[in-house]
């Protein structure tokens, strides 16, 4: 296994984050470390009852949410008692996702303690749950009992799912703390070293696709030993996905700043962004960034390279998550092959001063407190839905972003074509289904996971990384940076949808639920993400109905 980046990173090749269906209690170790060094190390215990995200919960809560969560399933799966405090069920079982804009509106959720239990009894109480967990391994019924080994395999996938809530959550307060034993990045010299890199993010075509959806996943001790599915993942289907173009990868913090001067929209910020009296103790450095003129310019400003960067671990070649689409017949936009591109900065209403003059007065947040926003022009841009479509209208030319299906359709054909720059062998996308292996029930990991080698997940790093030396090539899964991708689909029942029994409520609590997410401000998450939100990968253009939402597994479960 090759040597970790930093002591709460998690391995990233298929046959080591994904070795066996049922999580191991070595990846129940890693998980239990990285989520202890979140939750009690990186958040002061006195601050735990700030809600930085104030249509959530408060912090301390997913302290007790995750053990009971767990405790809640094994025991449904054991049909044996629930942990004492049993009470912990009442309260904890399930948080709290309003509607954004009418926060009456708001799924089934759990009734929050009046008197909040002390923070002692809340981890003595996860001890307790990890015993629990410890105790099916060493009988070996997590492995005898199917059902057994998928409440296991929720709860694992529960708590990474959570370990992001908690780190996007406690990034946008003033209490956030460095990860213990995590030397600070150099964000300047990593800001220099991204400039040299840049290249202009160019247009794919992507074919025409005819793809499988979903997985087959029956909730039975019958079969052999597959892995598992979320019930929104299961009953696979069959679609034809039009062609259409795609920009290699995501939007970067610079091209967004472009648009929030040239629209005039100064003041609509990301969260994740500060005012620059905020950020003390540091300066902008004026060679670091060129906004403008060579903004995606290849050109190197100043004698760096790659060494430079490697020696102290701080950069890893990771990528990240935002796209643009077009139609196959969509013209080319001054925004984007312009002024983005180095060609024309003054084709769009900015000027560079007012560019840079706004790079200068703003930081971004991250776990080590606020940086220059002018030493992060090169991350992805992470935004809420709406501001990420307003970006694409800007743009203008047709370009908007794509659906769950095209998303899917870009992963396909990236992985296609990496696998060719490496001499391997693929079969056509076009005559039938490009991955219609899905509709078995899967015993081999390579066959549905990603080698996620060089992508900053995982906590490889706890800030996101550079996208912009990802012009040239089309990003796949995992290759954005440390951010999610936005899609335009609705987060809707697959075809055959059927609720999972062990899990009755996840995706499906009420149609409500299914039909807004994509309204929700805040951001999700993943295990395999970073620790940031979402961005906006691959803008499509395509002449059709454009729906709005956003399409993520995991949003039915707080």
């Amino acid at each position: 296994m090759a040597s970790k980046p930093n002591p709460y990173a998690f391995p990233l090749k298929v046959k080591e984050y994904a070795a066996a269906p049922v999580p191991s209690m070595e990846e129940w170790e890693t998980m239990w470390k990285a989520w202890d060094c979140v939750t009690t190390q990186m958040f002061p215990p006195e601050a735990l009852m700030e809600q930085p995200i104030s249509l959530r919960n408060p912090l301390k809560f997913y302290v007790g949410h995750i053990p009971t969560f767990e405790d809640i399933h094994l025991s449904r799966a054991t049909g044996t008692a629930l942990t004492e405090p049993s009470s912990y069920a009442q309260f904890f079982e399930r948080g709290i996702d309003p509607d954004v804009d009418d926060p009456t509106q708001c799924h089934d959720h759990s009734e929050l303690p009046t008197v909040w239990p002390d923070l002692e009894e809340m981890l003595d109480y996860r001890e307790k749950v990890k015993l629990r967990i410890k105790s099916l391994y060493e009988t070996g019924l997590a492995y005898k009992s199917r059902c057994v080994g998928r409440a296991l395999w929720i709860g694992y996938e529960h708590e990474g799912l959570h370990l992001e809530t908690f780190l996007y959550m406690s990034l946008l307060s003033p209490n956030i703390k460095p990860p213990p034993g995590v030397p600070r990045p150099n964000f300047e010299k990593m800001a220099k070293l991204a400039v040299a890199r840049r290249v202009p993010n160019q247009w794919f075509n992507i074919p025409e696709q005819e793809l499988t959806i979903g997985y087959e996943d029956p909730e039975s001790d019958d079969g052999p030993n597959r892995y598992f599915a979320w019930d929104n993942e299961r009953e696979p289907y069959d679609v034809r996905v039009a062609g259409f173009e795609a920009q290699a990868r995501p939007v970067s913090v610079g091209e967004y700043v472009i648009y929030l001067v040239d629209a005039g929209r100064q003041d609509s910020f990301p969260a994740t962004w500060v005012h620059m009296d905020t950020v003390t103790n540091t300066q902008v450095d004026d060679h670091a960034v060129k906004p403008l003129n060579g903004f995606l310019s290849s050109q190197p400003d100043g004698p760096l390279n790659e060494s430079d960067l490697q020696s102290d671990g701080s950069l890893n070649g990771a990528q990240c998550n935002e796209h643009v689409a077009r139609s196959l017949n969509g013209s080319s936009n001054n925004k984007v092959n312009g002024s983005l591109n180095g060609s024309d900065p003054h084709q769009s209403r900015h000027s560079e001063e007012s560019v840079q003059s706004f790079i200068a007065s703003h930081g971004i947040r991250t776990v080590w407190g606020p940086i220059p926003l002018a030493h992060a022009l090169d991350w992805p841009a992470t935004l809420c839905y709406n501001d990420a479509s307003s970006y694409a209208d800007w743009v203008g030319g047709g370009v908007r972003i794509p659906t769950m299906h095209e998303v899917r359709s870009i992963h396909e054909f990236a992985d296609e074509q990496k696998k060719k720059r490496h001499g391997v062998e693929t079969t056509t996308r076009s005559g039938g289904p490009a991955n219609a292996k899905n509709k078995q029930m899967h015993t081999d990991p390579e066959a549905i996971f990603t080698d996620l080698t060089g992508a900053n997940v995982g906590l490889q790093n706890f800030h996101p990384v550079s996208v912009t030396h990802r012009g040239g090539e089309l990003c796949g899964l995992g290759d954005l940076g440390g951010a999610w991708e936005w899609t335009s689909s609705l987060f809707a029942p697959q075809p055959n949808f059927k609720p999972m029994d062990i899990y009755h409520g996840y995706s499906y609590l009420i149609p409500l639920v299914f039909y807004n997410c994509r309204r929700k401000s805040t951001y999700p998450k993943s295990l395999a993400g970073g620790i940031c939100s979402i961005s906006v990968h691959v803008f499509c253009k395509h002449q059709s109905l454009v729906q709005l939402g956003v399409t993520n597994r995991d949003w039915g479960s707080d």
